[in-house]
This record gives C-alpha cells, sequence and structure tokens, in this order.
C-alpha cells in the first residue's frame, strides 16, 4: 500500500504534489502553510525583519498626491497647493503638512504608486490584499499574514486591530475567523460591551454563558469543521480578553497625560486613531490599521484639505515623536497608504476626480532609511515617470520590513496556493513565485 501511495505521489504534477503534501499536513499536523519549493531565502533588501510591529494608516476616498507629498506648485495642475520645505535639496511637501516636512528625515515617500482601478472599493481590496477581488473567495489582509506566518505575539490580546474600519474591510478572509482583526469603531469608546450591564451581575453573567455553552455543545459536536472550530476559537479570545487585565489597553483615557497628548495627536478621528495605535503597539499588539475618511474631494478641495491634512500631520508628527521618546521608532514600522490619487486636472466644481494612474504613500520606522522620497511622477502628476511602484510591491514591502518570508506558501481551504504580495507561475521553472517585491531602496 505504502508503495502504491508513492508511485501515485510521483506521478502527480508539481502544484498538485504540493497540494497533496499540504493537505496533509495539515490533516496531521494541523498547518497549512508550506514554503515553496527551490524559493530563495536570502533577504532581499538590507534592514528587513527590524520591525516587531506596524501601524498601518489607510486614508479612505483616494488621498491627493499632488496636496500631500507630491505637490506640483506652479504648473497649470498644482492648483492653490504651495510647497514646503523638508530640508532635502528638491524634495518638497505640500504646505499642509509642516509636520512631517520638520520630520522628513524619519520619512520616506513613494511618488510613483500607481493602480489598476479607480473605483474605491476594488482600490482599497488591492491595497489591503494584493489580489484582485473575486466572487468566489476573499484574501486576508496583511495583520492576519503575519499571525499565520509569524506565530501570534501576544497570549492574550489579538494580533490584529483595526481603528475605524468599515464593513468592507476584507479582514482575515479565507483565514477564517479565528484571525480575524479586532474591530473598533470609536477610538474613544475602545471595546464595545468592555463592561458588563449594570443590572448583570458577574455570577448572572457567567451562568448565561454556561447555558449558552450547554445549548451550543450538541452542535460544535455534531459539526466538527474548521469553520466552526475557528468561530469557537474566536469566541473563547473574546472571552478571555473581556475577562483580562488586558482590556484595560484599550481604554484611550487611561493613557497617561491623556489630555496633553490629545491635543498634540489632534482632537479628532484620526489622531485619536493614532493615539490608541501607539498605545496598543506599546502593550504588545503587532498590527494596527487606522482608517481615515474624507479624502473624496470632488467639489471645493481648498476648503476641505486644509482640515483633512492637517489632522493627519498632526496624528503622524506627534505619533513619531512618541515612538521614539519610548524606543519603539525602530521597532515600528508606520506605514501610510489610500486606493488611488485624484486627478491633477481640476474640476467644474473645484475638486479633482479619481486618479489610479499614479499616487502616493509613505514609510516610516521599522528599518526604513527616512530623507528621500522614492519614484517619480511626470511634471504635472498625471502618472508615473520613475521607478512604478503597485500593491502588491506596496505590500512586499510591508511584509519585508516585518519578517514576513515572501515565498511562504499558503493553502486556502479550496486547495488553491497564495503569498503575501500576490503570486505568479514562473514560466521557465513552473513554480509559483512572488509578484510583489519590496523597495529595496527604502532598507538601505
Amino acid at each position: 500500500m505504502k508503495q502504491d501511495l508513492k508511485d501515485n505521489l510521483n506521478k502527480l504534477d508539481d502544484l498538485s504534489r504540493r497540494q497533496f503534501v499540504a493537505r496533509t499536513a495539515k490533516t496531521a499536523l494541523g498547518v497549512s502553510v508550506l514554503p515553496v519549493a527551490g524559493a530563495s531565502t536570502k533577504v532581499l533588501a538590507a534592514g528587513g525583519g527590524k520591525a516587531e510591529h506596524c501601524i498601518f494608516f489607510y486614508m479612505g476616498g483616494g488621498m491627493t498626491h499632488m496636496d500631500t507629498f507630491d505637490p506640483k506648485p506652479g504648473t497649470e495642475t498644482g492648483g492653490q497647493t504651495k510647497g514646503i520645505k523638508t530640508g532635502v535639496a528638491g524634495v518638497e511637501l505640500a504646505e499642509f503638512m509642516p509636520g512631517l516636512a520638520e520630520r522628513f528625515k524619519d520619512i520616506a515617500v513613494v511618488r510613483s504608486m500607481t493602480q489598476k482601478t479607480g473605483d474605491h472599493r476594488g482600490g482599497s481590496y488591492w491595497m489591503h490584499t494584493s489580489y484582485q477581488p473575486r466572487a468566489t473567495i476573499v484574501h486576508p489582509t496583511m495583520g492576519p499574514w503575519a499571525q499565520t506566518i509569524l506565530g501570534k505575539k501576544h497570549e492574550t490580546l489579538p494580533d490584529s486591530v483595526v481603528i475605524g474600519g468599515g464593513g468592507n474591510h476584507p479582514g482575515s478572509g479565507f483565514f477564517g475567523p479565528g484571525l480575524a482583526p479586532l474591530p473598533i469603531g470609536d477610538p474613544d469608546r475602545g471595546v464595545q460591551n468592555s463592561e458588563l450591564p449594570s443590572k448583570v451581575t458577574e455570577n448572572q453573567f457567567d451562568d448565561r454563558l454556561d447555558l449558552m455553552n450547554a445549548f451550543d455543545e450538541g452542535f460544535r459536536r455534531k459539526f466538527k469543521t474548521d469553520e466552526v472550530s475557528a468561530y469557537t476559537q474566536f469566541y473563547d479570545e473574546t472571552l478571555n480578553l473581556m475577562n483580562s487585565e488586558d482590556l484595560e489597553t484599550f481604554k484611550l483615557s487611561n493613557e497617561q497625560n491623556y489630555q496633553e497628548k490629545v491635543r498634540r495627536y489632534g482632537d479628532s478621528r484620526v489622531g485619536k486613531g493614532a493615539l490608541l495605535a501607539k498605545r496598543l503597539v506599546s502593550s504588545g499588539i503587532r498590527f494596527v490599521e487606522v482608517q481615515s475618511g474624507g479624502w473624496d474631494m470632488h467639489n471645493q478641495l481648498w476648503n476641505a484639505i486644509p482640515g483633512t491634512a492637517g489632522s493627519l500631520d498632526m496624528a503622524l508628527s506627534a505619533l513619531i515623536d512618541d515612538l521614539k521618546a519610548e524606543g519603539l521608532f525602530e521597532k515600528t514600522l508606520i506605514v501610510l497608504g489610500t486606493e488611488f490619487g485624484r486627478t491633477p486636472k481640476i474640476n467644474a466644481n473645484g475638486g479633482r476626480d479619481h486618479h489610479p494612474r499614479v499616487f502616493s504613500t509613505m514609510f516610516a520606522g521599522g528599518g526604513i532609511s527616512g530623507g528621500q522620497a522614492y519614484g517619480k511622477s511626470d511634471r504635472l502628476g498625471m502618472a508615473v515617470e520613475e521607478n512604478p511602484v503597485d500593491p502588491r510591491d506596496f505590500n512586499a514591502t510591508i511584509a519585508h520590513a516585518l519578517g514576513i518570508d515572501l515565498n511562504k506558501v499558503v493553502y486556502a481551504p479550496s486547495g488553491r496556493p497564495f503569498l503575501v504580495a500576490g503570486h505568479k507561475r514562473d514560466r521557465e521553472t513552473d513554480r509559483i513565485i512572488t509578484e510583489g517585491k519590496p523597495i529595496a531602496q527604502l532598507f538601505s
């Protein structure tokens, strides 16, 4: 029988053989992660793997590159936005970001991002997952990828958190609910339902849990699927958190010198989101995403941009200062992304429309070499002129900074292989390889 199994295995092609081994490993060992056969394991760029944490700022709506990180003052497309010096020759930021201009030696700007779609939901999905949206599967975001490949970082606290996120966030995708990021809608309110209702005592609450578990036990025994187990695990871990002293981590008002820090970060959703993110990574959480909207500026852009960009500038500046003061800056990767940029041409309503051809992102801390602008848009901010970077490269840069192996294959429940920064089949070797490549210059 063993010989028959060996003969049948040898008849399989390379991909089918790996799928067979992956499924066998999952059944026998409870794992579904395998390295690509023959894939290179060499370090792709110096400085990778230094980041123990990541704070990802996602600017929903399509952040205008020409009025933040890539201004074009004096051109026919530059609009009313003026530039501000950064201390690096030839590099200016928009006037609305004086704090980041002052701290430019600590940040790196990418001015050559490019995207395949001008659709908000599709563009956001690409930026979060490195994959095109499909009706048959949901791909995981970076936090669950990190937990899958690197392991859970904290015994009680979740490995990833999303602050201010909406219902369209891909979350843990095909990894299942056990790895889902903990959602926090309002940074001021923290984890919802973190306190028992006033009329329910702790003993009554425990009795209700026992009763609920008694009802659930038969269902769990009858349907022993991975999905049911994942929901049970997520439920148990949530209860452990609710009964743990670590729950205090999510109470923003417990932050030392809270009022003074709110003044520095800004009394805004993005400011308080940044402050809570700092508090969470200081407590050991690996990946925190802070979502902030208001960037879909089709109308009266120059009435909106001072407040929106100014709030972001305050939040990021204070975060950089505090992470440095706590000795966490080099251990924490700060990333800023958005789904696309906005048109260089100003529309009839005094705004800019969707523009995926070129836009900007930002990196800081976590092994990033600051004081540089990577890539280049053309004179009018219309298209990429040098060093194009797409969402797969963007996510590969994050993964590399965190020490995630870009060549590690993970199999979805359907048996299909995936990589953290997208994948393709090598025509010469017929093997699955990563599509995304880290931006090496950011780590030099």
